[in-house]
């Protein structure tokens, strides 16, 4: 996850691996509970045969660059730590991105509703260990809690809806208590660019990233 020097639609955006590692880091540790504790027996509860429809966002041209553009200055502003600046994104602004992004396209729809991040998810799934997942889709809604402190980004899960139910109590606290940021704090470059952020707060209807300024 790094703002690279790569324009920003290309894949290699800080935001594009953010909301990819997210996502698929909640596929993993549903699966790690789900797969070895009660899907062997209940997989059906779950999971789906086909995915849902996941709709997309397209954008106009101008639209884009103005997105892109935003997305540059932000980054410059955090490289050279001295000037603040804010970037603010609608859930508009990262279904555009998502919709650039082949990893997520199709599978994921975000929305950001008083304080909170929605995700509309349809994840394919592959075989894991003993269990003949591939062909299996997980088709829900995940609710999300988003924070930045002392240079740390967490994400976590405060509600999963599979097949319009909610997840077992005991099987959302296990969920709840995983930060799905972690695998970006362990690889270099995206620790990196989350130390260059100051804070990241969800207010109302939009994301907003703060950029730290050096002393």
């Amino acid at each position: 996850m790094s703002l690279d020097d790569n324009p920003p639609k290309k894949r290699g955006c800080f935001f594009y691996g953010c909301l990819a590692v997210i996502i698929f880091s909640l596929a993993a540790s549903l699966l790690a509970y789900l797969g070895y504790r009660y899907l062997r027996h209940q997989l059906a509860r779950f999971l789906d045969t086909t995915p849902v429809p996941i709709e997309t966002v397209e954008i106009s041209p101008a639209e884009r660059d103005g997105l892109q553009q935003r997305l540059a200055a932000f980054k410059k502003a955090m490289d050279g730590q001295k000037i603040p600046r804010e970037l603010t994104l609608t859930a508009r602004d990262l279904n555009a991105l998502i919709a650039q992004t082949p990893e997520l396209k199709g599978k994921l729809f975000a929305m950001i509703d008083n304080g909170r991040i929605k995700g509309r998810i349809s994840l394919p799934l592959e075989d894991k260990g003993p269990l003949k997942l591939k062909g299996k889709y997980l088709n829900g809604i995940a609710t999300f809690n988003a924070s930045l402190e002392d240079g740390t980004l967490n994400v976590t899960i405060e509600q999963v809806e599979v097949k319009g139910q909610p997840l077992p109590a005991w099987l959302l606290a296990k969920v709840r208590a995983q930060n799905l940021a972690q695998g970006l704090q362990s690889d270099p470059r995206s620790a990196q660019t989350i130390q260059k952020l100051e804070s990241l707060r969800v207010a109302d209807d939009v994301v907003v990233l703060k950029n730290k300024i050096k002393e």
